[in-house]
């Protein structure tokens, strides 16, 4: 009865390790209204933060936009009401234009 014990224990552990990671995978990864971001003013030169240097925030249809083509190891990013050009390695706005 005793070698029972051992295996159910690992039993429940395993249940509440997977359970933890489900619950984990739930939470969103990046949110953009962190306290203090929402009432601050970019302009050229400023550092973004680094959710604005990842790809999935670059805007891939600058062209119909009517923005410049960005250079190597730059993006347009949205940002408030303005279109930010990023220097992606640096994370400094080079170029900011009304949207």
């Amino acid at each position: 009865m005793q070698s029972k014990q051992p295996i159910a224990a690992l039993a429940i552990t395993l249940l509440c390790a997977v359970s933890s990671l489900s619950y984990a995978a739930d939470d969103p990864g990046v949110t953009l209204d962190r306290p203090g971001t929402g009432d601050r003013e970019y302009k050229v030169g400023d550092p973004v933060p680094d959710e604005y240097q990842r790809e999935s925030m670059e805007i891939k249809d600058w062209k119909s936009r009517h923005l410049k083509a960005p250079a190597e190891h730059e993006q347009w990013v949205q940002i408030k009401g303005k279109y930010a050009l990023i220097s992606v390695p640096t994370g400094t706005i080079k170029e900011l234009v009304n949207k």
